[in-house]
């Protein structure tokens, strides 16, 4: 499990030094909300795109380690390239291959934790104990993002270093597992027609738009109150230290409320999270209630990644969980960037919290659907 610990510590914080300042940082360049908006897009297009066709090819020939290690090493290099572009062309190109090359790594990751576990004798649910020493590196590299510009050292060091530290690491697991190509359809065939599937990925899309819009843009409203950069570290702060707490609780969680319900409570904590952010002007309230966090990101990932590894075979774990990977982080992240980037052109960034708030209701009404198609037939 170290090596598992060690892999998600270096990725979230190699992310952690590129993306949350990025929509900070395009503004400081002068480019318009459509133009942000547009080129946080390319992000979860490239995501959308290639996750599921990396995971398919890792299942289908047993070689997830092989996966891993070549999207650890090719995005390591296409997010050293990212991090000292600066032309619009050069920026969304970058973002697009950066994250099509990054995008198996989370899906093929979780399913040697959950396979690990199992093969351990331990239960699926202790995933959360393993995944959250990501959000402790997602935390801990933004902080060190935040104040790395007053250190005179090169300003891209430390994404290099965690982005390399994360490669290197990817040749610790092994490269292919045992037995020639899998038979992998009959198992797509069986779970594409489960009756919670289309709930539940619709019931992830727009719970990863919602978190997407938050991480790209909460920086810029933050600016916009005139309030100062350390708002936006704190508001990070306490919400992935929210959690990693649930994280660390989530065998007693999923175990005593179940994947659906689960997802149906991170939904529903949305709603007075962005009402309340698009209002409060008060930096202390302001920060204060991005701790509901804890349980829009925690709770809404942890649910999905269960809920997918309960119902699909072995073989096709990784598969399973790139669909997820695509339908959140890819398809509800690529419609949330250009939602948040209309809403920031015409009606400001009090308007893409309004937006959010929205959107977190039509979640939960989807979470709802979920529950119902997810219940086990009477009698």
């Amino acid at each position: 499990m170290h090596l598992h610990r060690a892999f998600y510590v270096s990725q979230l914080a190699s992310m952690a030094a590129l993306m949350p300042l990025l929509g900070g940082r395009f503004e400081a360049a002068g480019f318009d909300g459509l133009t942000i908006g547009l080129l946080m897009a390319m992000f979860p297009a490239g995501r959308l795109f290639a996750a599921p066709l990396w995971a398919l090819l890792a299942d289908r020939y047993r070689v997830a380690g092989l996966v891993l290690r070549l999207a650890a090493t090719a995005s390591a290099l296409a997010g050293m390239v990212l991090a000292r572009a600066e032309s619009v062309t050069t920026l969304a190109a970058c973002l697009f291959v950066f994250s099509a090359l990054r995008a198996p790594i989370g899906s093929v990751l979780d399913a040697f934790v959950l396979q690990d576990l199992v093969d351990r004798g331990r239960p699926r649910e202790e995933y959360g104990r393993v995944r959250l020493w990501g959000s402790v590196g997602f935390m801990g590299g933004v902080i060190v993002a935040s104040y790395w510009a007053r250190w005179p050292v090169p300003p891209h060091l430390f994404g290099d270093v965690t982005l390399l530290a994360s490669a290197a690491l990817s040749f610790g697991y092994p490269w292919r597992g045992s037995g020639g190509p899998a038979p992998i359809l009959p198992a797509l065939r069986e779970l594409a027609a489960s009756p919670f599937l289309a709930p539940l990925l619709l019931t992830g899309a727009l719970q990863a738009l919602t978190v997407s819009v938050y991480d790209t843009f909460y920086s810029v409203h933050v600016t916009a109150l005139g309030l100062p950069p350390m708002v936006v570290g704190a508001s990070i702060a306490v919400g992935v230290t929210c959690e990693v707490g649930l994280m660390a609780l989530g065998r007693p969680f999923l175990e005593r409320l179940g994947p659906t319900r689960g997802l149906l409570l991170a939904t529903v904590s949305g709603v007075p999270r962005w009402v309340a952010t698009a209002t409060v002007t008060d930096p202390v309230w302001l920060v204060a209630v991005q701790a509901l966090h804890g349980l829009g990101f925690a709770a809404f990932w942890l649910s999905g990644v269960q809920r997918l590894s309960q119902a699909a075979r072995v073989e096709i774990a990784a598969s399973a969980q790139s669909l997820w990977a695509a339908s959140t982080y890819g398809f509800g992240a690529l419609v949330g960037a250009g939602l948040a980037g209309f809403a920031r052109q015409h009606v400001g960034s009090e308007g893409i919290f309004w937006m959010l708030a929205a959107v977190s209701s039509f979640a939960s009404v989807a979470a709802v659907w979920l529950w119902r198609a997810d219940r086990p037939p009477k009698g």
